[in-house]
């Protein structure tokens, strides 16, 4: 019986000379072959095809400047410099914001803080003295990280205000990235949900607590927090929820629409130690006040069912818009 004998492997050298070669005609099988191979090759041949990947077309450059970011040499620095005075691609700005000198991150600042590079580009210039955030193109949770980072003092104020400023953002539903609203799992006990148990929110007090040294701070926010789920848990609204709920409709909704708006009106009433502190009087307004209505998540419920009206006068319960306070 005749065997064939086992195909071995083309060479890496060839399978780099072959890639860069246009009119081998095995420019597509080669590269598909690198891919395969390149986390098992010698370094050597790595540092060699990251750069001519990056020289090549617009998906190679985007797989080159990716696997660059992990597999980073300070060689690299004049050909992605080349490149990015070419096409100024977001790839080629991650690879400038974290490996670059800062005096080139300074001078091409404008160019390269276009959207969430903004935050990586304050995290390498955040403690120089000519270096000014601009806060309102951050999160608030990126300038309490910002804050961890820097050398100079700030106050108790400073961070309080970032930290409601952030908790009446995500009840209003005013960032765009979807990140911020990340509450609980799909498992969780609505009873148990409050605004601590969002995501942002939890990780963000726990930089203020260890990281910032701010415990006190920190234990007057919580107290906050009992503070809103106490009353809200009062109320006749989540009573009413719970009586929904319990007759087999979804309330998921409406809870997390009501949690907010308790939320939002203790903003603007600091409960902590009994003082009675504005904590954002520039924002009050009606248009701000009326984000959450129960008026039209409950008129709905009205019309379609006639046992709704039978609890709402159970409770005394009177729809009014919009919300007094």
């Amino acid at each position: 019986m005749d065997f064939k004998a086992p195909k071995h492997n083309t060479p890496s050298a060839t399978l780099l000379k072959n890639y860069q070669n246009k009119k081998s005609g095995k420019v597509v099988e080669s590269r598909k072959e690198i891919l395969r191979r390149f986390n098992g090759m010698d370094w050597y041949y790595q540092k060699q095809i990251l750069v001519a990947f990056v020289q090549g077309i617009a998906s190679d450059r985007n797989w080159a400047c990716r696997k660059m970011f992990s597999h980073w040499d300070h060689s690299f620095i004049p050909i992605v410099t080349a490149l990015w005075g070419q096409y100024h691609e977001k790839p080629l700005s991650w690879l400038i914001l974290r490996y670059f000198p800062k005096d080139f991150l300074k001078l091409y600042k404008d160019e390269l803080s276009d959207g969430r590079n903004y935050f990586y580009l304050c995290q390498r210039l955040v403690d120089d003295d000519d270096f000014v955030i601009d806060k309102e193109r951050l999160y608030e949770s990126d300038i309490i990280e910002l804050y961890t980072m820097s050398k100079c003092n700030v106050s108790d104020d400073e961070i309080r205000e970032v930290f409601f400023s952030m908790i009446s953002k995500i009840c209003r539903g005013e960032y765009r990235s979807s990140y911020m609203y990340q509450w609980h799992t799909e498992d969780c006990d609505l009873g148990e949900i409050s605004i601590l148990s969002n995501y942002n929110v939890s990780r963000t007090l726990l930089k203020i607590e260890y990281t910032l040294d701010r415990r006190i701070l920190a234990d007057n926010i919580r107290m906050w927090n009992s503070i809103v789920m106490r009353d809200f848990k009062a109320s006749n609204e989540y009573r009413l929820i719970k009586q929904m709920k319990e007759q087999g409709y979804d309330t998921h909704d409406t809870h997390l629409a009501m949690l907010k708006k308790y939320y939002l009106k203790h903003l603007y009433r600091n409960d902590i130690n009994d003082e009675e502190v504005d904590l954002f009087p520039s924002q009050i307004n009606e248009k701000t006040m009326d984000v959450v209505m129960l008026h039209e998540i409950l008129n709905d419920m009205q019309t379609e069912n006639p046992a709704v009206n039978k609890l709402m006068n159970s409770f005394s319960l009177e729809l009014v818009a919009p919300l007094p306070f």
